[in-house]
């Protein structure tokens, strides 16, 4: 009998559908509650009274700027371009304007645009970005969007938040936990040159990359034209080898100096990889893509890149090269005062919003944001081998590949800690990364590199 009611119900729904439509009358959508389908139905001041939404269908164009390149893309890349398309797929009223980019032109194309305030409905903000655009209003906090949909406030990992909180207020929307700091290696020119298990310390190291460069490899390639690699994936952790994470925090506070010794002695270790031949000669003007592609080639023995390059080593890279990737953490430095098996690591970027939006844009734009990082995004993530700020679902584990296996069991039980470019100011992190092409170069020493940071820590 319920049956029959049932079916009676929906043929009577679809009459009353197609009656308004053919009445030129806007249709109300009929939304599925469980497995029950309720329509709507009015008192008799015409207001609704059940559970029904109705939905403006009315043109939505929104402008989005982003560096996810399918081209180049890393695995969360990908995932993230596919939930777009899905987005624009179950949102047909909705126009968006895509300004795509490489991640360098990226971050320097958002900060000009934030001078003229002239931001995109949607775009990317990195940790270090929040102080700057709160106090120019280019950002303001999303705990009320987040609280209007608490499914998806409460799948992200804990923590996740961090680099984007300024005491209670949430300033982004995190889409990955990105360790920066990894050295992928080519096992088999390991073994060739007698080295059979990875380096455990500083000193192992440095002979290491002595016996590569003598048998005629690139013992690091390192692409830091976009100047963040050699601070975000090497400096980052290596300083942290040497100071210890509380010291990063006084720094942060101005209650501790660069020119502090054992920050000297993080940036006199950086210096030395290059002084014993580490790295090749054009490590400055080429880009991190290209430092993975001299990898590829076999003509070098490691990167130092994150998380994000792991898709890449098994999409891009030959299989006789991707079969003998191996995957190690920065090696541990004699009287260090930080954690030797800690590596760098956070969200670093997140996904924000225009302050401007207003209604249905507002309203679309939250649905792409939480689309890009719910629990289903995070179940992607991890099936195309990336690391995800949400909490997945149960994925497919034949998807994982050996590498990404590798990298799991690697961190386990690792503490991350915190990504200079990402937690230090704009002007610090410039003034940092500029002066690390000219250390790694020879043309300045630690000390004086130190000073130059210090003198914009004041």
């Amino acid at each position: 009998m319920k049956k029959l009611v049932k079916v009676v119900s929906l043929m009577l729904v679809i009459i009353m559908g197609l009656s308004l439509v053919a009445c030129g009358e806007k249709t109300v959508e009929i939304k599925e509650t469980g497995s029950e389908t309720q329509s709507a139905s009015t008192n008799e001041a015409g207001e609704a009274t059940d559970a029904t939404e109705v939905k403006s269908e009315d043109p939505v164009e929104l402008s989005i700027m982003h560096f996810l390149v399918r081209e180049t893309g890393t695995g969360q890349d990908l995932t993230m371009l596919d939930r777009i398309d899905a987005f624009l797929e179950s949102h047909p009223n909705v126009t968006l304007n895509q300004e795509i980019m490489s991640h360098d032109s990226y971050e320097q194309k958002i900060k000009t645009l934030a001078a003229a305030n002239e931001m995109p409905d949607i775009f990317f903000v990195k940790g270090s970005m929040v102080d700057t655009f709160v106090e120019n209003d280019i950002i303001a906090p999303l705990n009320s969007a987040l609280d209007e949909r608490p499914e998806w406030k409460d799948g992200f990992k804990d923590g996740i938040f961090d680099d984007f909180m300024r005491e209670t207020d949430i300033y982004g929307i995190p889409f990955a936990l990105n360790i920066t700091s990894l050295i992928y290696y080519n096992e088999a020119i390991l073994k060739e040159v007698g080295i059979n298990e990875f380096p455990k310390t500083w000193v192992e190291f440095e002979t290491a990359i002595i016996a590569i460069k003598a048998a005629g490899y690139t013992p690091i390639a390192l692409g830091n034209k976009g100047k963040w690699v050699a601070e975000s994936c090497i400096l980052s952790t290596l300083g942290d080898r040497f100071t210890g994470s509380e010291w990063f925090g006084s720094v942060k506070n101005k209650e501790a100096s660069f020119e502090d010794p054992d920050f000297v002695k993080a940036l006199d270790a950086f210096q030395g990889l290059a002084e014993i031949g580490a790295f090749n000669d054009d490590m400055n003007s080429i880009d991190n893509n290209q430092q993975k592609t001299l990898f590829y080639a076999g003509n070098a023995a490691m990167f130092m890149e994150g998380s994000w390059a792991i898709s890449s080593v098994e999409q891009d890279a030959p299989e006789e090269i991707s079969s003998v990737t191996g995957v190690a953490l920065i090696p541990s430095v004699d009287g260090g005062k930080g954690e030797q098996a800690a590596v760098s690591g956070g969200a670093g970027w997140a996904i924000q919003i225009n302050p401007k939006l207003e209604g249905a844009e507002r309203e679309a734009a939250l649905d792409l944001i939480e689309m890009l990082s719910d629990t289903e995004a995070a179940t992607l993530a991890v099936e195309a081998n990336s690391f995800p700020a949400s909490i997945p679902g149960e994925y497919d584990q034949t998807k994982l590949t050996p590498l990404m296996l590798k990298v799991e069991e690697l961190l386990k039980g690792v503490q991350y800690t915190p990504i200079y470019d990402v937690q230090l100011s704009p002007s610090i992190i410039e003034t940092m990364n500029s002066g690390l092409q000219e250390l790694l170069s020879g043309i300045i020493t630690p000390e004086e590199l130190a000073a130059k940071i210090q003198k914009e820590n004041k």
